[in-house]
């Protein structure tokens, strides 16, 4: 039964993968540009009135040493589907977007940003979410 469980649970953490975009032929320094925009200005305007938050706080910590962001954001909404009470939600997140240091061993320098959030503060659906919702961001600025 453990060993069962052990294999259920290492598959789960192995099968999430952190979300990854990659920008060929574009500026490292332009990718870094629209990077800290991107996080500095989050946009959660959405059709989908379940993907519409307020941002509340938003703080980036910004490395540009590392290619590092850090960013610290707390959201709200309230939200009130057909048939249900009016319901009022808070998040609280982390997460900490990373563009890769050139490769060694490869003369091509394609821009490649990783998604990541310590620990596991989210269901890795709502990170794969907030990561294409963040990406997607990135590539309006870089192609208004």
């Amino acid at each position: 039964m453990r060993v069962t469980l052990l294999a259920l649970l290492m598959s789960t953490i192995i099968g999430c993968s952190v979300p990854t975009k990659r920008w060929p032929n574009k500026n490292r320094e332009v990718v870094w540009t629209a990077m800290v925009a991107a996080a500095k200005t989050p946009d959660y305007s959405s059709n989908d009135s379940r993907k519409r938050w307020i941002v509340i706080e938003n703080n980036v910590d910004i490395n540009p040493e590392l290619g590092r962001l850090v960013v610290r954001r707390r959201l709200s909404r309230s939200l009130k589907l057909p048939r249900q009470n009016e319901q009022t939600d808070y998040r609280d997140w982390i997460f900490v977007i990373q563009l890769l240091p050139i490769a060694t061993e490869s003369s091509s320098d394609v821009p490649t940003v990783t998604f990541d959030v310590p620990e596991t503060q989210l269901v890795p659906a709502r990170m794969q979410d907030e990561a294409t919702r963040y990406f997607l961001q990135v590539d309006e600025l870089l192609s208004p």
